[in-house]
């Protein structure tokens, strides 16, 4: 284990009170770190070496303490391990690996606000999420950021709220699951039909942990009356 990569998959985001939230895109799986662990974490993502980031930590504690803390570091390791949330792979030059940015969007359609073809539009983005939510949540990643990269123009702050309204419209005829995932994504996909593109985001809150999805146009959340202002959430993944 001497050298460890994040992979470009895990998102991460730090809280005030010293613990980290990783979100895996492939899964869509979240994991919520304690202070040391955090600690570790950012040792190895800074050093890309497992024994540096040890001594690193360790350095931080009474010396009695040392191998207790290199045990822990050992467990953890395995786990990220284990959970493709690290790489132990031999890198050439210890660099850490750049992360991807999705393309940024261009310019097009108008959205209609024809009350039964606005219907018809969410009904039809909420089967599509719907759909999309059953696949490998990192394929799901990548089929909505090729959605909303070939829209040719951005969503208004408005005409996300009409989509998002939409939806919730005709999520009250579905007999399953609807909550702040399915919602914010069949928005978003409502939006890519019109070819309007929006920021379809995922976030974690502490104390405690709390995980939430939205949508942003204009650089705004987008939300609901009934959910109010995110305070709290950090945006962890951005799509």
């Amino acid at each position: 284990m001497a050298a460890f990569h994040i992979p470009e998959h895990v998102h991460e985001s730090s809280g005030p009170h010293g613990g980290t939230v990783l979100l895996d895109a492939r899964t869509g799986q979240w994991y919520a770190m304690n202070g040391t662990a955090r600690a570790l974490w950012s040792a190895w993502r800074e050093s890309g070496d497992f024994d540096a980031g040890v001594r690193t930590v360790a350095a931080r504690f009474p010396p009695a303490l040392g191998e207790r803390v290199r045990a822990d570091a050992g467990q953890l390791a395995e786990t990220l391990l284990q959970r493709g949330l690290v790489s132990a792979e031999p890198s050439s030059d210890g660099s850490e690996p750049r992360r991807r940015r999705h393309p940024v969007r261009r310019a097009g359609r108008r959205f209609s606000a024809a009350p039964r073809r606005d219907r018809t539009g969410a009904t039809a983005a909420l089967v599509v999420a719907l759909c999309l939510l059953r696949l490998p949540f990192g394929v799901t990643v990548r089929v909505v950021a090729a959605l909303t990269s070939r829209c040719p123009r951005p969503a208004t702050y408005a005409q996300a709220e009409q989509a998002l309204a939409a939806v919730r419209r005709g999520a009250r005829r579905y007999p399953g699951r609807v909550a702040c995932l399915e919602l914010s994504l069949a928005a978003t996909v409502r939006l890519a039909l019109a070819g309007l593109g929006a920021r379809w985001c995922l976030g974690s809150a502490d104390d405690p942990y709390r995980f939430h999805a939205w949508i942003e146009a204009e650089g705004r959340p987008v939300t609901s009356p009934s959910e109010g202002e995110l305070t709290g959430f950090r945006k962890v993944l951005s799509v």
